[in-house]
């Protein structure tokens, strides 16, 4: 089994529940496997089959959906590739054997190796079960991290991340404690808003949809979840607890705002979309860094200039390092001559959490001269 397995309890006259966490692009097929043997009825999961399937919340997709896609789709579309995927499951599902299959073999394995949650569609293909998205659409998640949390809270996130990635550079992650019980006081997700509107509030999304698949199939039959690693730990304490049908209740957390919840200058929205993408490109893969791009669109002219500052500002390796605490900076790195917490107080002071408008003209400009090539 995967590392981040976890079985949830159901609800009562409800199926079993097989949570897995994956490396989103990961290449495990431990899942996929899974679910051949123990063919579940429902697979849920966060990430979309194909764009129609990620346009809505609990949308959901079975191997005759993608058969009916034309041959006309082009190659490499998502469209094609479900298309693929579903005549993968559909020789499959003929041969007694699945797992001991060439086919199998060659998919998880061989030339033909799908990443992980590619192996989950052909396998949930495969035994007859519907694809549940359990996420909502991208669209709702990126604009609720631009425009719900502060510039100061998207200032914290940029820090907590960069902080994370220095620990783990410095003293390789260790093996988890085991996760501390839920309690009323407990908060959804550790962090600042950004960070609830990237995990907390998806944590909540996706088991809403994982309730509703268990109580769909009842309690003979099982269900799997396939979700990112890093919403394993947050959805079994929101699980356990029951806090998550609170923060679902009526809808809030699939409506996505247009604008700031108070008004702010063109200058300030330059700042708020840059951090964001500062904290995306800590965060996630380059592929997700360009997909926020694509969804948020242009950077309007007025806020430019503003956020050109800005993302090269958070785009420095001294500000990865200005966010660190004394102590971790002194794990981090050492001065020659010099006092590295002192030298770095400049950018420290730019910063919207110190105070500062994250724009400083004058510190960027220093900051050029000290990346340069020689001929």
């Amino acid at each position: 089994m995967p590392t981040s397995y976890v079985q949830l309890q159901p609800p009562e006259g409800g199926a079993a529940i097989h949570l897995f966490g994956v490396v989103h692009g990961g290449h495990e097929s431990e899942v996929g496997e899974f679910i051949l043997r123990q063919r579940p009825e429902l697979v849920v999961v966060e990430t979309a089959l194909n764009a129609a399937h990620g346009s809505a919340h609990g949308n959901t997709v079975c191997r005759q959906d993608c058969l009916t896609f034309t041959h006309s789709t082009a190659p490499g579309s998502t469209d094609h590739r479900a298309r693929t995927f579903a005549h993968y499951g559909v020789q499959l599902a003929d041969m007694p054997h699945p797992l001991g299959s060439h086919l199998w073999n060659d998919l998880s394995q061989g030339s033909h190796s799908l990443y992980n949650e590619q192996l989950v569609y052909v396998a949930a293909f495969a035994v007859g079960a519907e694809l549940v998205f359990g996420d909502r659409p991208k669209e709702v998640t990126y604009s609720r991290m631009l425009w719900l949390p502060s510039i100061v809270d998207l200032d914290h996130a940029f820090a907590n991340m960069s902080a994370s990635n220095y620990k783990d550079l410095v003293q390789p992650r260790a093996p988890a404690p085991p996760a501390p019980e839920p309690s009323e006081t407990m908060t959804p997700v550790l962090g600042s808003r950004a960070e609830a509107a990237l995990l907390g509030e998806r944590d909540a999304i996706l088991l809403s949809a994982v309730h509703k698949a268990s109580l769909q199939c009842g309690s003979r039959a099982s269900i799997v979840c396939v979700v990112g690693a890093s919403h394993v730990a947050g959805m079994e304490q929101l699980w356990k607890s029951g806090r998550w049908r609170g923060m679902v209740a009526g809808q809030a957390l699939l409506q996505a705002p247009s604008g700031p919840r108070r008004p702010e200058t063109a200058e300030d929205a330059g700042v708020r979309r840059a951090l964001l993408e500062g904290v995306i490109r800590l965060t996630c893969r380059t592929d997700v860094q360009q997909d926020v791009q694509r969804v948020l669109g242009a950077v309007p002219a007025e806020s430019r200039e503003a956020y050109s500052l800005a993302h090269e500002l958070y785009g420095n390796a001294r500000m990865l390092l200005a966010v660190l605490n004394r102590e971790q900076l002194q794990d981090v790195c050492l001065g020659w001559r010099c006092e590295m917490w002192d030298l770095l107080a400049p950018v420290r002071a730019a910063r919207p959490v110190n105070g500062g408008s994250g724009i400083d003209r004058e510190l960027v400009l220093e900051l050029r001269t000290l990346n340069f090539e020689i001929g």
